[in-house]
């Protein structure tokens, strides 16, 4: 397990489309730059995991600074995929494992995630619980 860095992102994409239903063309000079200021900002950590030379997961942690819980920021995470080919492995656990580690070091007061329902047992399984709060969003 690693950061990502720019020569990953084909990969990255293909990854992540097995959990999108976005479908379409990607812009990938856009998300070129995205990754770029993704990989300048000390608040992200965008990780791969690779077999053999071969990226085969992605996850990524964002650390939200805040002005409440005594200044603590909160860790979101997102994008935790592995290749179809190699679920069920235990490689989904140590990408989010790490993530943990890494919201802990920078003093993390909670964690939160957005999930699919066939994911709660996954996240439960690391301690996630379901909150009952309500999402909610307006896309723009």
């Amino acid at each position: 397990m690693r950061q990502i860095t720019k020569e990953d992102l084909e990969k990255a994409l293909q990854i992540l489309s097995q959990l999108s239903h976005s479908g379409g063309d990607k812009d990938t000079d856009k998300l070129r730059d995205v990754l770029d200021a993704i990989l300048k900002d000390s608040n992200y950590y965008l990780n791969v995991c690779e077999d053999n030379g071969n990226v085969i997961g992605t996850s990524m942690l964002y650390i939200q600074h805040n002005l409440s819980h005594e200044g603590r920021p909160r860790g979101h995470i997102e994008n935790v995929v592995v290749d179809r080919n190699y679920r069920s492995r235990g490689i989904g656990r140590l990408l989010l494992d790490d993530l943990l580690r890494r919201a802990k070091e920078r003093d993390c007061y909670k964690v939160i995630l957005h999930c699919r329902p066939e994911n709660i047992g996954f996240y439960e399984k690391s301690g996630f619980r379901k909150t009952g709060e309500v999402e909610m969003r307006v896309d723009l």
